[in-house]
Order: structure tokens, then C-alpha cells, then sequence
């Protein structure tokens, strides 16, 4: 079993370095829609491209095909989103892992969705990759808990995206033991890691860990 890489169609400007080492470094490259010609692009062949390829120029997929690019085309009027849609195929292909990145636009209304197929993977130990932040799923019922590489004075925020118990953050300037925070709770906002490695766990409810880009390696439980 390998971990996938899920790439949307909102990268950020000027991060292309960024990208590169991450699509060079992935097991596995699943592209939703016009992130496609992007990965190839920046030398990296997808494994598949999904979608519904609203967000492609003309003719993206048949310069795919012809590079031997797998394609399951979806049509416009559909219920899921073409993140969904590279989870359901991660899931098919047997992926241990997932990994979201070019996922959170500047629309709102795909951000929240997107952090919704993020909670939707939480079995699969998901997490983001961007340029400014990394974050991770910790869920009492899947993974209970994250241990974080962090710089000293990295901002780390915890959010939770159901009401949650038995908190308990480490290594941070504004410790919790066995603590609560409610739906969306501003409580968790903006701490700052003390410790080089900072730990996060959650016995009821699911949590959203962000830490800004200082924070470069993470091991989970």
C-alpha cells in the first residue's frame, strides 16, 4: 500500500519549486481536472486525471491521452466535487495515505467543501501541503493523534470540526489537558509551538491541526 498525492486546480502563484518537490517526492499522483497539464508541466506525469475538466484549456485531454495519462471523465452536472472524486479513486487503487495540495482556493464556498473531503479521508490519515501551511485530520475514531516537527515560535492553530473532548495539546506556549472545544471554537486559534515537537490528540470529536510553514515534518500514531 503507498500514499497518494491529490492535486487540485488552485496552486499557489510563484510556489513552483514547492510543487515540484512535492510531486517529485509522492508515491502515487491523482489530478483532478485542470491540475493535469499542470503536474506535467512541472515534470511530474499523474497517475490519473479526474474531473469534469471545467477548469481545463481546450483540448487538455486529448494532449493527455496522447501522453499515455489515464483520464475518468466526469460530467458537469454531477453531485461530488473533483476532490471527492481523486478520494473515491485513491481509495480504489488501495492508498495507505492521502495528501491534499492546490486544494484551497480563494472562493470560500470550495475551501469549506474541500476541508469537507478532507473529513471524509480521515481513515486515511489525510493532511495538506502548502506553501505557507501544512495540516492535518486528528479524529478519535481514526487517528487520535499527531506528533508535529515544528520550528520554535511556529503558529499552530487547532480547530474543531465537531465538538470535541478530552484535548490535549503539547509543546505549545497555551498547553490543554483533557480539555473541550466546540464546533468551530476561536479557543484554539494562533498558539505558538515552544517545543520542537508538538502533540495533539483528541479522545471524542475531530480536530483540524494548521501550522504555518515552519512546521516541516510530522509522525502519527
Amino acid at each position: 500500500m503507498s500514499s497518494t498525492l491529490i492535486v487540485g486546480a488552485a496552486p499557489v502563484t510563484d510556489s513552483r519549486a514547492f510543487y515540484r518537490a512535492l510531486l517529485t517526492a509522492a508515491d502515487r499522483v491523482i489530478a483532478c481536472d485542470g491540475a493535469g497539464e499542470w503536474c506535467v508541466a512541472l515534470g511530474r506525469y499523474p497517475d490519473l486525471v479526474v474531473g469534469d475538466f471545467d477548469s481545463s484549456v481546450a483540448g487538455a485531454e486529448d494532449r493527455l491521452g496522447a501522453l499515455g495519462i489515464p483520464i475518468e471523465r466526469h460530467p458537469s452536472a454531477k453531485d461530488e466535487s473533483d476532490l471527492d472524486l481523486a478520494l473515491a479513486v485513491a481509495r480504489r487503487m488501495g492508498s495507505s495515505g492521502v495528501t491534499f495540495t492546490a486544494a484551497f482556493s480563494e472562493r470560500l464556498d470550495h475551501t469549506l467543501g474541500a476541508l469537507g473531503t478532507l473529513v471524509r479521508a480521515r481513515d486515511l490519515a489525510p493532511s495538506i501541503e502548502e506553501p505557507d501551511f501544512m495540516a492535518m485530520i486528528v479524529d478519535a475514531k481514526a487517528r487520535s493523534s499527531v506528533q508535529m516537527s515544528v520550528a520554535i515560535g511556529a503558529t499552530v492553530s487547532v480547530l474543531a470540526l465537531q465538538a470535541a473532548s478530552g484535548v490535549t495539546l503539547e509543546g505549545l506556549e497555551f498547553p490543554l489537558v483533557n480539555g473541550t472545544l466546540s464546533l468551530l471554537s476561536s479557543h484554539g486559534l494562533s498558539n505558538i509551538a515552544q517545543a520542537k515537537r508538538v502533540t495533539v490528540s483528541v479522545a471524542e470529536g475531530t480536530l483540524l491541526v494548521i501550522a504555518s510553514r515552519e512546521a516541516v515534518d510530522s509522525t502519527r500514531d
